[in-house]
């Protein structure tokens, strides 16, 4: 069985470019930097706001993107503590070991990396988010536009 297509609509495919960006939700300002952000987590709030373009609403989206940003304050912290004392140190048995910080480094950007794919902020995930909102314009739009 063929699907026609109607020139105007455009499926996604892996291959190809996505759709045009995701619809705008937000037209206002920016919320302001949470009082709780250090530089890192400041930044990075600032960053993701302007980046998203409208694409993340202050109301369902706030809690993620905060914790996106203290994430990045925590990653910061462990790093400093690293970069301070070295990567290396002496275990329990006097052998040497890796900064027992590096641990929860690695555990905070597994959680960064999450987040990410949920925000868009990697090529697959902006990729899949334009799909699917490339296909929320089209049901929006109804058939009768097509």
């Amino acid at each position: 069985m063929s699907r026609s297509k109607s020139p105007d609509v455009r499926i996604g495919n892996a291959n190809g470019a996505a759709e045009s960006a995701a619809p705008v939700v937000y037209e206002g300002r920016a919320p302001r930097v949470p009082t709780g952000l250090k530089r890192v987590g400041r930044e990075v709030w600032r960053n993701v706001w302007s980046a998203g373009n409208g694409a993340y609403s202050p109301e369902t989206d706030r809690n993620i993107i905060l914790r996106y940003c203290e994430l990045h304050d925590r990653r910061a912290a462990l790093l400093a503590a690293v970069s301070n004392d070295g990567l290396m140190t002496v275990g329990s048995t006097g052998q040497p070991a890796v900064h027992p910080a590096m641990r929860y480094v690695e555990s905070t950007e597994r959680e960064l990396r999450a987040i990410e794919t949920v925000i868009g902020f990697t090529p697959e995930a902006r990729m899949r988010l334009g799909i699917v909102a490339a296909e929320a314009r089209r049901v929006a739009a109804g058939p009768e536009d097509f």
